[in-house]
């Protein structure tokens, strides 16, 4: 094959636009930061920090879901803690009442008492944390309990969603974040209403029968409910330990991908501007070449 002088001359262009196009890319790095900065850099590494960039946006949202379950859940043991109280106050008073020595105005007293604790309750059961009614179940934005001002004392109607608010809180990981008031407060209600109606007209024997035994078991279901919220408090802390080292590790593989590792990049580049000046002195003596020198 004959070599010409214009095919030397396109090769050197060709080996110095080549050393160029490395030396700008190893000063792309050392600028920008990044080992990557178009797709031709790293196929490869591209994808896998893509992926990697995706894990860390679905895991800062699982995060997110994760605080707000757990100011719902913290919320609500709040609550129930004050409901708790209460209804340990109820049944002192329900003990009390039940004793058929105490006479009219004791009886009185203590149903005004219970009066005033039953619209605690009542307030309990309306509990709202920021815009979020934490026992209306799916129906966050209105009151789950409303007061029928037409009866003595005024009743107390339902009126949230059976189905409790659920949160992704995990891939594939759906828990349930709020328990519908219906299934803390029940007829308790109607039942104080009752227990009041028993205690102005001196009923001992239906206090004992059932007033006591309706506290007790009202009570028996709040504290079952806080274990199950307890419980799941315990598994969402854990669950966000377990997302923060994820990320860490996502993050930490992300910069090996991405990220510039200057002294390297620094001793690439000084490499390249040595053969990028050889190329130039190179091509510089085979230009001065011509068939002049050899006649």
């Amino acid at each position: 094959m004959r070599v010409t002088d214009s095919m030397i001359h396109m090769g050197v262009q060709d080996n110095i636009q080549r050393a160029m196009q490395r030396l700008n890319k190893h000063y792309n790095q050392l600028t920008t930061g990044k080992m990557i900065n178009r797709p031709s850099d790293d196929p490869v590494g591209l994808i896998l920090g893509m992926r990697l960039k995706k894990g860390i946006t679905e895991n800062e949202q699982y995060k997110e879901n994760v605080n707000a379950a757990l100011a719902l859940l913290n919320g609500s043991d709040y609550a129930l803690d004050e409901m708790t109280k209460a209804l340990q106050r109820l049944e002192e008073l329900a003990v009390q009442g039940a004793n058929g020595t105490l006479d009219e105005i004791s009886l009185n007293a203590i149903a005004n008492e219970v009066e005033e604790l039953r619209n605690h309750l009542y307030q309990i059961a309306n509990t709202k944390q920021e815009n979020t009614y934490i026992f209306g179940g799916e129906k966050t934005t209105t009151p789950p309990y409303e007061l029928d001002t037409t009866t003595t004392p005024p009743g107390v109607n339902w009126q949230g969603s059976l189905n409790p608010l659920k949160a992704e809180v995990g891939p594939g990981i759906v828990m349930e974040v709020t328990v519908p008031g219906d299934r803390i407060f029940g007829t308790f209600f109607d039942e104080l209403a009752q227990f009041i109606d028993n205690l102005r007209n001196g009923n001992f024997r239906d206090i004992s029968a059932n007033d006591i035994t309706n506290i007790q078991n009202r009570l028996d279901e709040v504290l079952q409910i806080r274990g199950e919220i307890g419980a799941k408090v315990n598994r969402l802390e854990k669950n966000v330990d377990r997302m923060e080292l994820m990320d860490i590790n996502f993050r930490e593989l992300l910069s090996k991908i991405e990220d510039t590792d200057y002294a390297e990049v620094t001793m690439n580049l000084m490499m390249q501007e040595s053969v990028y000046q050889a190329a130039l002195a190179t091509s510089a003596r085979i230009m001065r070449s011509t068939l002049v020198n050899y006649i």
